[in-house]
């Protein structure tokens, strides 16, 4: 009987085993979809009025990366100082890349908490609750919207 127990662990754990390997790979595959319509498919879902598309001289102020250092970089930021509403999508050239933008994303989301917490509560709430940083493969997305959970799964259907 204990034999037999044993066994069946055995195969459970291997199991489980491999579900997180083809689980945790699937994150990591390399997109061939082209950021132009990566980027129409996450723009639908948002409410993009209050947004303006930023050149590289504004992603290099805001995120302190260098837009030619990607295959695809592109922002698109507040319209006014008093938003938060934010995307930036990256077409990541190596995939080792992913680590250098989440933190630039993370350094400017804590950024923008700490700009807005003593007197924009719906702004604070939107940074804190309303924002999804991913990385999938070979793009990474930043997003603070009401509508953030939608353009992620956009994003994700979109690769």
């Amino acid at each position: 009987m204990k034999s037999l127990l044993y066994e069946a662990c055995r195969w459970l754990a291997a199991a489980v085993l491999v579900y997180f390997l083809i689980a945790s790979g699937a994150d990591n595959q390399i997109s061939t979809a082209k950021p132009d319509d990566v980027l129409d498919a996450v723009c639908a879902q948002a409410n993009m009025t209050q947004m303006q598309k930023a050149d590289n001289q504004m992603i290099k102020r805001l995120y302190r990366i260098n837009p030619s250092d990607y295959e695809a970089c592109i922002l698109y930021y507040p319209a006014t100082n008093m938003d938060v509403d934010e995307i930036l999508l990256v077409k990541l050239s190596d995939i080792s890349q992913a680590e250098i933008l989440s933190a630039a994303a993370q350094s400017r989301l804590e950024q923008q908490i700490t700009s807005f917490e003593n007197y924009g509560a719906e702004q604070t709430d939107l940074l804190k609750n309303h924002s999804v940083l991913e990385t999938r493969g070979n793009y990474f997305i930043f997003v603070v919207s009401p509508d953030a959970q939608a353009v992620r799964t956009a994003f994700i259907c979109a690769l």
